[in-house]
């Protein structure tokens, strides 16, 4: 069908003539045509007869209009894909550094779920650490009130108030979930905890604005004259430190606690979300000058280490080299030199789309000359945003340490694709004079320059 209307096309050029827009137009179409990889619609012929046909006055004028547009979409779509190709590798630079600590999160992931290998005086100092650490916390009264029920209450008591599966955060709440049958030992703990108290044998800590009113329930409450619906609202605030109930003998079930090493609890240590096996007898050179076991790397270490020597965050021996301020400041701006082609290809895709829409050519929007490369574009970015978005939400929950340069990938933005495109009002006054001054080799340079973004992006300045 192309051919024949490029025919007749062609045929009224040589008797009764096209205009200079149609001529310019038939030219053009067929230079879209040719980049969108379509067969050309005019002959080497029928294009020389365009050439020559006569022309004169406003035909010749219009004629040249398009032969400056044909030069600035030739132009356009070079410069438009070479812009979106370098944004691109330097996305796909920094996309690679992010898929490396993902793997490496992941590796790590699973690595959690095996014991880690430590020696003997390895692990009692691991023990050591996380003992100090519960005798140093203050305990809410109503967990330890809870935890001496279930020491002294039949096993089954902890099963049946599981099954209720209802909130417990608060005193009240959990002595409303422990069956009647139960009741008598729940009254019985909050007794033993009164009486310890009573006997200045378990100190308690009030916390809160009105510590006057606190002391004054639990005077009464060791005078035991308070009722059960205000000791309960007492106990929720009043805490107790490890080392009081450590202390207590009266409280076995805390010792025990204390002393056992229990993986997850004061999980901002990473030593305490493992769980262990320990060496008991092995070579010395697995053993450090401190005693410490040092197997060999295990996959996680060594996963971001290309890619960190890269970068310069580590050197060849494996000490630290740039700081991660440095490494984030250069990642930023390798981002920036992104952002900077990914503006002009956007404002060189405005300017051909258009233009294209100004002199009615038959392409559909989202078959443009640079349409493919706008696709492959927003895969990248996409995938970028994607990636450290998940990055930065899964650091933000329990998982194995961050490296350098996790912490240095965190320090980069989101890609807002949308803060890059040309400003609506920038469009609108593209529109308007997309045609003017169409002569030469300067339109596309100087419709270009024209753009203008709602961030205030001195876009002019950095083409001047």
């Amino acid at each position: 069908m192309a051919r024949t209307v490029t025919a007749t096309a062609v045929k009224r050029i040589m008797t009764k003539g096209l205009t200079g827009w149609e001529a310019g137009k038939l030219v053009l179409q067929d230079l879209v045509h040719s980049y969108l990889g379509r067969d050309s619609t005019l002959s080497e012929a029928e294009l020389a007869a365009i050439q020559h046909a006569p022309m004169q006055g406003t035909d010749v004028r219009d004629y040249n209009t398009f032969i400056a547009l044909c030069r600035g979409f030739d132009t356009g779509y070079m410069v438009g894909n070479w812009a979106c190709k370098d944004a691109c590798l330097q996305i796909a630079s920094l996309d690679r550094a992010l898929q490396d600590a993902d793997k490496r999160r992941t590796v790590a992931l699973f690595e959690s779920f095996a014991p880690h290998v430590v020696t003997r005086e390895q692990y009692d100092d691991i023990v050591a650490a996380q003992r100090e650490k519960k005798l140093a916390f203050e305990y809410d009264l109503a967990y330890v009130i809870e935890e001496r029920f279930y020491a002294t209450a039949p096993p089954e008591a902890r099963a049946e108030i599981d099954q209720t599966a209802v909130d417990t955060e608060s005193a009240e709440q959990f002595r409303a979930a422990v069956p009647e049958r139960f009741a008598d030992d729940h009254r019985q703990a909050v007794e033993t905890i009164r009486s310890l108290h009573a006997d200045g044998k378990l100190p308690l800590i009030c916390h809160g604005e009105d510590t006057r009113k606190i002391k004054s329930l639990l005077t009464r409450w060791r005078k035991n004259t308070l009722s059960p619906a205000k000791t309960m609202e007492l106990i929720d605030r009043l805490c107790v430190t490890g080392r009081a109930l450590y202390d207590c003998p009266q409280l076995p079930e805390w010792q025990t606690f204390v002393d056992r090493y229990q993986r997850h609890w004061f999980d901002d240590d990473e030593r305490f979300r493992h769980a262990y096996a320990v060496l008991e007898d092995g070579p010395q050179t697995w053993v450090d000058q401190n005693g410490y076991y040092k197997g060999p790397p295990r996959p996680s270490d060594w996963i971001t280490q290309s890619t960190e020597m890269l970068l310069g965050l580590i050197g060849h021996d494996g000490k630290a080299g740039k700081s991660i301020e440095q490494v984030g400041a250069a990642l930023r701006d390798k981002l920036d030199s992104a952002e900077q082609n990914i503006r002009m290809f956007l404002a060189v895709k405005a300017v051909l789309d258009t233009a294209a829409d100004a002199v009615g050519l038959r392409v559909a929007r989202d078959a443009g000359m640079l349409a493919a490369a706008n696709m492959s574009l927003e895969a990248f970015v996409n995938l970028y945003n994607f990636r450290l978005e998940e990055l930065k939400e899964r650091s933000q929950l329990s998982s194995p340490s961050e490296t350098r340069l996790e912490k240095a990938l965190k320090m980069l933005p989101t890609i807002d694709a949308d803060r890059l495109r040309p400003s609506p009002d920038s469009l609108k006054r593209l529109k308007a004079a997309i045609l003017d001054n169409a002569k030469g080799h300067e339109w596309l340079r100087a419709k270009v320059r024209s753009v203008e973004y709602s961030d205030g992006f001195p876009w002019g300045e950095l083409l001047a």
